[in-house]
């Protein structure tokens, strides 16, 4: 994975005239207001660093976050800020609040084999609504531009902006570099800097391909809303975790009844989607003292059936929050591969 990775790094209003009042007994009738556009100019982006697994540098997080601030910034449909410096997810919405960015682009790279996925969402500043989300397994850097492609179309159409049709894959231009986000990078370039002098001896035959990742299951998941004593933007930040931690092995969807009695809700939950389970869970944090003061979390995963009974449990306590949904996650997909609870 790092050998592809490294890949990436270096691939890098109109003024209208109104007239005098005449003099006459009675004001004229007031003209009705006519419709604004939801822009008055271009929406502003940020995008902040991708986020990359404990064992993997940065700046590949860093490197993913460019190439997609450099294809928007072609497109002159949209104003891409700098990219940010590292700060926690769940102060994101303020951050980008406070550079009076409109939407902002977020997320991480997640293993996958021998090979990797970029997991992206957008979010609305304004309502701190998420429009778009996807996962898309990554090859080149058209992939990655390609993602960006589609994550600008939903901003085009959430800002109302006169909607273009998106090239297909076949068309779509390879990205290139720009200034206009910060520091250029050379998108194409094939060398990577972290395996100079390790490259592996060559070898005769067939070049290895990412082991193809089994189709996910029929039945679905609803990620409902994370509850505990942990803070509202934390709660918040971390359902998103947990949706993408599922998303990543099954049919994902978020749930739209925020409740804090899951049991009795989850049948407004499931709604139509009878056959679907509830994954939510409690995101508990104490302070620890001792020599080294820090907040510890506890993450208890709960899948519940749509009839309200609980069909799995564990619990996982980290400093990280991300680290205990991402580890409670990965042990109900090992024991339920199929998501059968």
């Amino acid at each position: 994975m790092r050998r592809l990775l490294a890949f990436f790094v270096l691939c890098a209003l109109p003024l209208v005239a109104v007239a005098a009042p005449k003099a006459t007994p009675k004001p004229a009738p007031t003209p009705a207001p006519t419709a604004t556009p939801a822009f008055v100019g271009k929406p502003i982006v940020m995008i902040f660093p991708f986020e990359t697994p404990s064992d993997l540098d940065p700046k590949y997080g860093n490197a993913i976050a460019n190439i997609y601030a450099q294809v928007m910034a072609q497109s002159n449909e949209v104003t891409v800020l700098a990219l940010p410096p590292v700060i926690k997810r769940e102060d994101y919405q303020t951050y980008a609040h406070i550079h009076h960015a409109d939407y902002y682009v977020s997320g991480y790279i997640q293993p996958i084999g021998s090979g990797a996925a970029i997991v992206a969402q957008v979010v609305d500043v304004t309502s701190d609504i998420s429009v778009y989300s996807a996962t898309t397994q990554v090859s080149d850097v058209q992939d990655i531009g390609s993602q960006a492609l589609s994550a600008l179309e939903v901003i085009r159409q959430a800002a109302g902006i006169g909607r273009q049709q998106i090239q297909t894959a076949d068309a779509t231009p390879q990205p290139q570099p720009s200034t206009s986000a910060g520091a250029s990078y050379q998108l194409s370039s094939i060398v990577g800097d972290l395996f100079k002098g390790k490259a592996a001896p060559k070898t005769k035959g067939p070049v290895p391909t990412a082991t193809p990742q089994p189709p996910k299951p029929d039945r679905g998941v609803i990620v409902a809303q994370l509850l505990g004593n942990a803070a509202a933007p934390t709660l918040k930040a971390g359902t998103t975790d947990l949706y993408f931690g599922m998303n990543a092995h099954y049919k994902t969807s978020l749930a739209t009844v925020t409740t804090q009695n899951l049991a009795n809700q989850a049948d407004a939950i499931c709604g139509a989607n009878r056959d679907n389970t509830i994954a939510s869970g409690i995101l508990n944090v104490q302070h620890v003292g001792g020599f080294r003061p820090h907040d510890s979390y506890t993450f208890t995963f709960n899948v519940y059936a749509c009839f309200g009974a609980v069909l799995y449990t564990t619990q996982e306590t980290n400093d990280d929050y991300n680290k205990a949904i991402k580890s409670a996650v990965e042990s109900y997909y090992t024991d339920h591969p199929e998501n059968n609870g």
